[in-house]
């Protein structure tokens, strides 16, 4: 008797292992070889579920991006004033940041893209779309939290070019930022925007 594949549980084998080697290895360390290596199944496994490498990659980027849209779905975004406290907005952009394991790799992934975006045009698009939620999310988080509308978009650009710098910095072996640096230097910038202590 044939043997029953669970479409779902295949792609989250693949994905699984696509995530832990652009983690160790980098984006140009994922081929489909290096893939069934990593997951234990075949190259043509891999290439029914994912055409291309570029579907491959792609696949991962959005699997990333679920990961903090679930996150995310708990929290206020609805942008309207006073719907946040500084320590609200920290625990909503905090969820963007890699204060633990899971929440470094998922940025160590968007950082990989991020660099590959780079030189190659074929990320450009997802790295765009990234960087567009960001945004959109802390303009939300500034907005709950009573920023001035004349203020908002300088302000969250700010905010998010902070969280990127953050980021990259603790996602890097020269990285010296603690979570709780981190999470330290995020109450400031937002206490800055917002005029607020709490």
């Amino acid at each position: 008797m044939p043997k029953i594949v669970d479409p779902d549980q295949r792609r989250r084998q693949i994905l699984d292992a696509a995530l832990h080697l652009i983690v160790t290895r980098g984006v140009d360390g994922l081929s489909f070889r290096t893939v069934a290596e990593e997951s234990g199944l075949n190259v043509g496994s891999i290439r029914n579920t994912y055409p291309s490498q570029h579907d491959l990659l792609a696949a991962a980027a959005e699997d990333v991006g679920d990961s903090m849209d679930r996150r995310l779905e708990s929290h206020d975004l609805s942008g309207t004033p006073g719907t946040h406290t500084v320590e609200t907005a920290v625990a909503v952009l905090g969820e963007l940041l890699p204060l633990d394991e899971d929440r470094r790799r998922e940025n160590i992934v968007l950082g990989e893209f991020m660099m590959a975006s780079r030189t190659k045009d074929v990320f450009r698009d997802i790295t765009d779309h990234m960087s567009g939620d960001m945004l959109s999310v802390v303009t939300a988080v500034l907005t709950g939290l009573g920023v001035p509308a004349d203020r908002t978009p300088q302000a969250a650009m700010t905010v998010k070019t902070l969280m990127v710098g953050m980021t990259f910095d603790a996602s890097t072996s020269h990285g010296a930022l603690s979570p709780e640096g981190m999470t330290t230097l995020l109450t400031e910038a937002l206490q800055s925007a917002s005029g607020r202590t709490h």
